[in-house]
């Protein structure tokens, strides 16, 4: 209870005044924009959920998951489950799909964990090739090949998301929340934990941080992020199949959080934005996308290893920085 307090003493007065600006400026948006563009949107903040696992545990635990579409996988076919044989309603078979995946994450991070450096990375790589082939072949409860239809829209309190413009309202909403309770973590005890272990687990462990417990809590956040992800999808779609579950799809995550800077949980957002516009702008070199943004990788590690942000952050030191401390020298 003390570290969620610390936690929320961190929310000040620039970030409600910036989460107020996003607040207004995002509930104009579905009425400037084309349906098509909406759409472009909704499943956009739904990958900022995931990417922002990403964030999660690479940028604040260290760890690098290629997992994170299968943990998506896992929310979205619970929630599909719970609606269509369970009979649950929107939101306790969204809270389902949060608590489910996070403890199945939780779980798998006690077993992975204990391998060191990359070899989590690639234990997460086997995770996310099973969850694709359970995706595929388990039919009574994931539809198999053919997947599972006919789930209903987001229902609460007599209101349905049925149209694009109520669906991005939820899937908005859901993204504000989220924000803030990233930037608790952040600023909170555990937080810090976190980024002790990023930074030196061995120095961590020599502080009382029991460096196992942490990751995988880390984990189960994600799974969490991830759980939210695909309920929003489930409902969004309103059809599953596993060949959106995939390994190159978790690659996709791992390069807009690389590409919006792991320094901050802006760069998510940033790093999401990026790659789903250029998929819209560049739409006529689908077939080479995957070309590019190989290059476009390479060229940010050789340049910029800390993505835009980190970029950005560079910047600012070295050139804005020292004119303001001459100017208010002088």
């Amino acid at each position: 209870m003390t570290a969620m307090i610390e936690g929320f003493r961190s929310i000040k007065k620039p970030f409600i005044i910036m989460m107020l600006a996003v607040l207004v400026l995002g509930s104009g948006l579905p009425f400037v924009t084309s349906s098509y563009m909406l759409r472009v949107l909704n499943i956009a903040m739904i990958t900022y959920l995931c990417v922002l696992s990403v964030y999660v545990l690479l940028g604040m635990c260290g760890q690098n998951s290629f997992a994170q579409a299968g943990l998506w996988g896992v929310g979205a076919y619970i929630t599909a489950n719970a609606t269509l044989r369970l009979g649950f309603g929107s939101i306790p078979a969204m809270l389902a799909a949060i608590a489910g995946t996070a403890l199945f994450a939780f779980v798998l991070g006690f077993a992975f964990f204990r391998l060191r450096q990359y070899y989590f990375t690639f234990a997460s790589i086997g995770l996310m090739t099973i969850l694709n082939g359970l995706f595929m072949n388990w039919t009574p409860v994931t539809g198999g090949a053919l997947g599972i239809s006919d789930i209903p829209p987001f229902r609460i309190f007599g209101f349905t998301a049925d149209g694009e413009i109520a669906k991005f309202f939820v899937i908005f909403i859901v993204c504000l929340l989220v924000n803030v309770v990233i930037r608790v973590l952040f600023h909170s005890p555990l937080g810090r934990s976190f980024m002790a272990i990023r930074d030196n687990e061995l120095a961590a462990d020599c502080l009382g941080v029991n460096s196992l417990l942490a990751k995988s809590t880390a984990f189960a956040i994600s799974g969490a992020l991830c759980g939210a992800a695909g309920a929003l999808y489930a409902f969004l779609s309103g059809y599953l199949s596993y060949q959106t579950f995939t390994y190159q799809q978790s690659t996709m995550y791992l390069i807009m959080i690389m590409l919006g800077g792991t320094i901050s949980p802006v760069g998510a957002i940033i790093g999401t934005l990026c790659i789903s516009l250029l998929q819209e702008w560049v739409r006529p070199l689908q077939n080479y996308m995957q070309f590019i943004y190989g290059i476009g990788i390479m060229i940010l590690m050789v340049v910029q290893p800390e993505g835009i942000l980190g970029g950005g952050k560079t910047l600012y030191e070295k050139y804005i920085k020292p004119k303001k401390r001459s100017s208010e020298a002088g």
